[in-house]
Order: structure tokens, then sequence, then C-alpha cells
């Protein structure tokens, strides 16, 4: 992320947190309880209880962070951030922000996808939606902007980021998501 991203962007090094890889080896129970308090928490202590923005990606099978279809974390109701040791996609064992913290502790959730693989995502997890005309996403000519409904109960954990706070839900999606959904 470093040599990739954040090298490359005006973000001081001091607001850059990853994992602590010294304890690796030890386990991902480990890393998930110290990033929760060495980076989950303080954030919320600075920023008055709520991050202000979570970007999130989607996979082809609805998973987002790490929140798998019909895994056990999908329940999780305590912890900020989650070890996972059974992932269904490599790495087997990795960390993830929980529901609690997207749902009840952020501002404002972003979701992105992009290809075709994620249409039919698209469409299991939104029910009705319209076009907003007149809307102006500025500088990206062709995108459009709609109000959308979420499927409730939906199959997917991408459409189980449900925010508090009204508005608090973006969704963006290329052209290829879009084209064979409810979008399209």
């Amino acid at each position: 992320i470093q040599k990739n991203f954040t090298s490359h962007v005006p973000i001081p090094t001091k607001h850059v947190y990853g994992i602590k890889e010294s304890l690796i080896s030890e386990s991902s129970l480990a890393i998930a309880q110290s990033y929760e308090d060495n980076v989950v928490k303080p954030l919320l202590e600075k920023s008055g209880g709520m991050l202000d923005c979570v970007v999130l990606g989607f996979g082809p099978d609805g998973h987002t962070c790490s929140l798998f279809p019909n895994h056990p974390l999908l329940l999780e109701e305590n912890a900020f951030v989650a070890s996972i040791d059974d992932s269904p996609k490599p790495p087997p064992s990795r960390i993830t922000l929980t529901f609690p913290i997207l749902n009840k502790l952020s501002r404002k959730v972003i979701i992105c996808g992009a290809g075709s693989t994620k249409s039919a995502i698209l469409t299991e997890v939104f029910g009705e939606s319209s076009e907003l005309v007149g809307f102006a996403v500025s500088n990206v000519e062709g995108a459009k902007a709609y109000d959308a409904t979420l499927n409730d109960p939906t199959p997917h954990p991408c459409g189980m980021v449900r925010p508090v706070r009204i508005g608090s839900l973006v969704w963006v999606v290329d052209v290829d998501a879009a084209k064979e959904s409810i979008f399209g």
C-alpha cells in the first residue's frame, strides 16, 4: 500500500496505520485486538465517536471487508475489528472491520464495485430504484445517479452495510457492473 498508494498522495506518514507485523507469528486474533485498541478506538476518540468515511469494495460473491456470505462473523455484535482464520478466499487468516463499526459508528460509507461480475450482486441487493434526473455527477461523462432501496433481507454481506444515519451510504459502480443490473 505504501509503495503503490500512500507514497504518491499527500497523506502524512503518521496518518497511515497498518497491522502490527510483530503479531503475525502470534495469531490473527491478537492482530485484530491490537488494531482495534491501537488504531480504531483512538480514531473514534479523536473524531467524536465516529469514523468520518469508510470506503469499501465488494466481491462477486457479495462479501465486503472480510465479511463473507453465511460466515459467523456476520453476527458479530461487539468487536469493531475481528479475526477470521477460515476465509473462503486467500489468505485464510485476516482481520476485518465488523458491522458494529460500519453501521453504527461511521458517518459516511462508500461502497465501490467494478466489472460485470458485480451485476448480479447489485440486482439482489437493491429493490426499487429511480434515476435522479438533473442530478449532475461532475466531470464523469454518462454517469447517472439513482435513489434505490436495499432489499431486506439481503443475501449478501455488502447489502448488510446499513449505517444508521440517513443518507450516509453511497454506492459507486462502473458501467460494466451496472449494465446487467437493475441500473442498466
